[in-house]
């Protein structure tokens, strides 16, 4: 959600003409994230969200749209889209993409407690039971494939210990064979994208990794981030307590309990590599910072030693 294309307030007026809110009071860029641009958009009564695409073409995004107009009708706590008078959500702002969605309360934490994992494992269960009768599916763009793509990209810049690495797990993951449910994920359930109010989620943001896959990646993914120390191993009460609360809602079969710490470590994997590469291969922005890719790099090794 870093600033990459600068838009000033006249040129968004002129844009929102198409759309049937009440006029801009203010906008606001979001620099938190690493992919697309966001601000802020204020009206007289209402706040809301405007994403341009900074990687996507127009045509790769009605599925998160359809997706988020689902979840939002089925009562789940999601960014609900905005649609143009002419009953289009989709746009073409300063050349890219653009969405705007409505704007969720609450804040991100940045230190999880017992509770709060809790209600996050609870909240994805719900987000997997009330999208398994949607029906639109959409590749996951940051498989294994993409893994091996992008580390190929990154093995002559790094040190030989993280080449290593690199190498030996991906060469891991090649030869597993995964036989588990596969249905819509969320797909980037970090820390920055659950909104909490007086402890309770008030929403899940960012659906633009969301995809077809296994539910229990989805799973792993979010408690790499949500249940981890410094120095990447589990906290076992915050783990313990969004597992259970998850398994309330949708238990994992035995295939999955089988594959969950294949599933952490891939997780750790597709994660590192991200940041890997958004560190060796930094993008132009206005408002954009890169994370530390060691922090992935130390769940990893953990994951492997589990």
């Amino acid at each position: 959600m870093s600033v990459y294309t600068s838009v000033n307030i006249e040129e968004l007026k002129i844009w929102l003409q198409d759309y049937a809110l009440d006029d801009l009071t203010d906008y606001q860029g979001i620099k938190s994230g690493i992919t697309n641009t966001n601000y802020f958009l204020m009206t007289a009564h209402d706040r809301f969200v405007l994403t341009l695409f900074e990687k996507n073409t127009i045509e790769d995004l009605p599925y998160f749209v359809d997706l988020m107009a689902h979840l939002a009708e089925h009562s789940f706590l999601c960014p609900r889209p905005i649609f143009k008078k002419n009953g289009t959500a989709l746009s073409i702002l300063k050349n890219k993409p653009a969405l705007i969605v409505t704007c969720l309360k609450g804040k991100e934490l940045t230190k999880p407690e017992v509770n709060h994992c809790a209600a996050v494992g609870k909240s994805l269960a719900e987000l997997h039971v009330k999208s398994a009768n949607f029906e639109a599916q959409h590749q996951n763009t940051r498989d294994l494939n993409w893994i091996k793509k992008t580390a190929n990209s990154l093995f002559d810049a790094l040190p030989q210990d993280e080449n290593q690495l690199l190498k030996e797990e991906i060469l891991y993951q090649e030869k597993q064979n995964y036989k588990l449910p596969i249905a819509t994920i969320h797909g980037d359930l970090f820390r920055d994208n659950v909104l909490f109010l007086n402890d309770e989620v008030t929403g899940f943001i960012d659906f633009y990794y969301a995809c077809t896959d296994y539910l229990v990646l989805d799973v792993a993914i979010a408690v790499n981030d949500w249940c981890v120390n410094d120095d990447g191993s589990f906290d076992k009460a915050r783990l313990n307590a969004f597992l259970d609360a998850y398994k309330k809602i949708r238990s994992f079969n035995d295939d999955e309990d089988q594959a969950w710490n294949d599933m952490l470590r891939l997780a750790s994997l597709r994660f590192w590599v991200s940041r890997l590469n958004d560190f060796y291969h930094v993008e132009e922005g206005e408002l954009t910072y890169t994370k530390d890719p060691n922090h992935f790099k130390k769940i990893l090794k953990q994951r492997i030693g589990s």
